[in-house]
């Protein structure tokens, strides 16, 4: 039996049967994989507290020829404990919305270890801050971008962006194109690095207008791409 080993982050859990769960996750080394985590749900115990969204699990599992068929986990348990994640009720809703958008756009592929890393250490510096964390899921998103294929082209010059070509520009070249204003944003939002901000640069208002920005911009470059159902309850919870 050709037994492997990798780190997990989950994505998302649905119940399968009376006992069980089926586990969708981005590895380490193999990208994107569901699995099947039985005995989830028993008299004895419930261990469905370690297939919270986002979590990082180290998992083993017997690798099957076909690649499209549901693997059964042979052990899972916490690699990396989250101190705040799922217990502060704002960054849990952010946590939630953010798991809901990579089921959407991660699909199945091979390994990307340095996507791997992003996730991971992008959760810990999230875990970490105490506060002054509210623009988190704007920079991760934009950030994101780089590993996905369509990261803004900041060496263009203009005072407008070009949602669809990702560039900025001083004239309107396409019909997806942000206001000067709404460009002034996404130009400050280019330059914040999560782990060395000490304040929250956005107001409420802003927050929720770059957010509308980010989610269409992925909607033009990610196929078959669908708003979160989660967007409606950050919104409410910025606002």
């Amino acid at each position: 039996m050709n037994i492997q080993e990798t780190k997990a982050i989950v994505l998302s859990s649905i119940k399968y049967g009376d006992t069980s769960l089926i586990v969708r996750c981005y590895t380490q080394k193999f990208g994107l994989k569901s699995f099947i985590a039985k005995g989830v749900f028993t008299k004895k115990k419930r261990t469905s507290s370690i297939y919270y969204p986002l979590n990082e699990i180290d998992i083993s599992f017997a690798l099957k020829i076909n690649e499209h068929q549901l693997i059964f986990l042979k052990s899972s348990q916490i690699a990396h404990y989250y101190e705040t994640l799922h217990f502060h009720p704002v960054k849990s809703a952010i946590v939630f919305f953010i798991s809901e958008l990579l089921s959407l756009i991660l699909k199945e592929e091979s390994d990307n270890e340095l996507l791997y890393f992003y996730l991971q250490h992008s959760l810990k510096e999230f875990d970490q801050k105490q506060d002054n964390f509210a623009d988190f899921h704007l920079i991760f998103l934009i950030q994101l971008t780089h590993f996905l294929g369509f990261y803004p082209n900041i060496e263009s010059e203009g005072t407008l962006f070009d949602l669809e070509n990702g560039f900025f520009t001083n004239s309107s070249s396409s019909i997806n194109m942000l206001k000067a204003d709404e460009t002034v944003l996404l130009k400050k939002l280019l330059e914040l690095h999560f782990i060395d901000e000490k304040k929250n640069n956005f107001n409420q208002s802003q927050r929720a207008l770059l957010l509308e920005i980010i989610v269409k911009y992925y909607q033009i470059h990610t196929n078959n791409f669908k708003k979160p159902n989660s967007l409606l309850i950050l919104h409410q919870l910025f606002s």
